[in-house]
């Protein structure tokens, strides 16, 4: 594992400032041994040759420089055990091997028919996934959890859990819930031997109580959508509150019993704003919204940097290596006719977007404090693949903007750090929904994908029945826990999004029916199982690995 020494420490806030908070969420779906390409385990692979290793790259060569900068960075419990799999992990190498392959030969092909250019791209993916490849290797043993946690060990990154498999949390029962929660954050705990107090909530999904189970299993502050913070507390403002005094405030989704905590501060719609995180209802739990115009000067599909014309074209590879060699050029310019890629102008644009965005997070925290007086925390969240992966240049650029701030502002901070500097004192009801289309449930809960939720939900209830028998036999509780593994798999909120998209419909759809046939075996073995089975609960075990220290106590007590 790569460890400066030596290195300067991330600046600590002495007076209360302005602040940025630069948070990145990094999923994949379960998909160890389940399919390679075009969808399966290939997409680990992609992700640690396009997101992670160049993430991490640049972080440690940042921290290794003394620039000072802090991310807030999560990994979903079931991507980090499926990066610290070995067989994962050894087949990523091979993929790598094969990718700098790929290259090599496109090299000497476009030397064969005359095209300096494009030999000269070529060239520069060898060099790339070579240098990678040694990285992965050598600099950080293989071990992408440990690089990231070494950087959480020095301050220059908080780490987030989520729930265990990023299951769709409002649309669960509560012991399914309890599961995903605890198993998450164990797992997190283990792997990367941090205890992790913040929270990615899968999709950012959220029902009202949902801080209460927070709260019980230890968890500080979790992220949300804007519309989903103003729409209710502008609702709720109309009552006037006072300290230490318990109301109900009437939300879309119900009524919330809030005691506003004694000391506290009385709030109306006009003081609610996404620069300031928020104590939930009546728990000690904040909230902290994304700034969505900031945040959309990078995901927007229409006016995002990604969509620049000197950018790498994502969408079109070449037939013979599947690499590509083309750029955006224009977003309505078919594929076939994209101009090639031209790496010096990519650079340029890099730049001239850090230099932008940096400047439109300054003019932002500099107009909330001529708005409000006080000082203001902006945050951005993005999903890590992103960058690099999807948008080619963009660990590029998240470097130049990290300078950019290191340099001359604004003090970039971790979500926990400023929570703990400026403890949250007012309190706010949110509505149920997500990031999803309309900020509801409806891109997982439609009619494509309520048979997802009506088997689901005759596998919750069937393993809970089973956890209150509490098998004695030691088979049948390993059956229990494997049925376990199973039900969290199933649960993942992935597979009816993949079908509601139509990204992987049937690749989704047959994955989530494999989860509950084997839910089904397993807890056929917890029931009745006997010293006979013992080989195929091994397979069973062997085919869906992760989480070895699930508890299945979690779900019921």
């Amino acid at each position: 594992m790569d460890r400066e020494q030596g290195t300067a420490a991330p600046h600590r806030m002495g007076a209360l400032a302005d602040a940025f908070a630069f948070v990145l969420h990094s999923h994949l779906p379960y998909a160890r041994g389940a399919g390679r390409w075009p969808h399966g385990e290939e997409w680990i692979h992609e992700a640690i040759l396009g997101t992670y290793l160049p993430l991490l790259v640049a972080l440690h060569d940042l921290r290794a420089a003394g620039v000072r900068f802090r991310l807030t960075i999560g990994l979903t419990p079931v991507l980090l055990e499926q990066l610290r799999d070995r067989d994962v992990v050894d087949r990523s190498v091979h993929y790598i091997d094969d990718r700098i392959a790929r290259a090599a030969k496109d090299r000497r092909a476009f030397h064969a028919e005359g095209r300096p250019h494009t030999e000269q791209l070529a060239a520069g993916y060898v060099d790339r996934f070579e240098r990678l490849g040694t990285a992965f290797v050598s600099r950080f043993d293989r071990d992408i959890p440990g690089a990231f946690a070494d950087l959480a060990r020095t301050g220059h990154v908080e780490l987030l859990t989520s729930a265990a498999t990023h299951g769709y949390l409002p649309l669960l029962d509560e012991p399914t819930v309890h599961l995903e929660l605890a198993t998450g954050r164990r797992s997190s705990r283990r792997i990367l031997g941090t205890e992790p107090t913040g929270i990615w909530l899968p999709e950012c999904a959220y029902r009202p109580g949902l801080e209460t189970l927070l709260e019980e299993h230890g968890f500080t502050h979790f992220f949300s959508d804007a519309p989903l913070l103003a729409s209710t507390a502008a609702a709720a403002a109309r009552m006037r509150r006072s300290p230490g005094r318990r109301e109900q405030v009437r939300s879309g989704a119900g009524s919330l019993d809030v005691e506003l905590a004694a000391g506290g501060d009385a709030w109306s719609a006009a003081d609610v704003d996404i620069f300031r995180p928020y104590l939930v209802a009546a728990s000690d739990v904040a909230v902290v919204a994304r700034h969505p115009s900031v945040s959309g000067q990078v995901w927007s599909a229409r006016h995002g940097y990604p969509g620049d014309a000197a950018y790498r074209e994502f969408h079109r590879k070449d037939p013979r290596s599947g690499l590509r060699y083309w750029r955006v050029t224009n977003m309505t310019t078919d594929l076939s006719e994209k101009a090639e890629y031209e790496p010096e102008r990519a650079r340029e644009r890099v730049r001239v977007h850090a230099e932008h965005f940096v400047g439109v997070v300054r003019r932002e925290l500099a107009a909330e404090r001529e708005r409000t007086g006080g000082d203001g925390l902006l945050t951005v969240t993005f999903d890590s693949e992103l960058f690099g992966h999807w948008w080619s240049e963009g660990v590029d650029w998240l470097v130049e903007v990290l300078r950019r701030t290191s340099a001359g502002g604004p003090e970039t901070t971790t979500v926990a750090e400023r929570i703990a500097a400026a403890p949250p004192r007012q309190r706010v009801a949110l509505r149920e929904g997500s990031w999803g289309k309309d900020n509801d449930d409806s891109t997982w809960l439609n009619g494509q994908t309520e048979w997802i939720w009506r088997d689901l939900a005759r596998i919750q209830a069937r393993f809970v029945e089973l956890c209150r028998a509490r098998p004695d036999d030691p088979l049948r509780e390993r059956a229990l826990r494997q049925a376990a593994r199973e039900l969290l798999l199933a649960a993942s909120s992935d597979w009816p999004f993949l079908v509601t998209t139509g990204q992987a419909a049937d690749y989704a759809s047959e994955r989530f029916r494999a989860h509950a046939l084997r839910f089904n075996r397993c807890a056929e073995l917890a029931r009745s199982g006997t010293g006979e089975d013992e080989g195929e609960l091994v397979a069973l075990e062997r085919a869906d690995n992760p989480f070895p220290d699930i508890d299945t106590r979690d779900a019921i007590g």
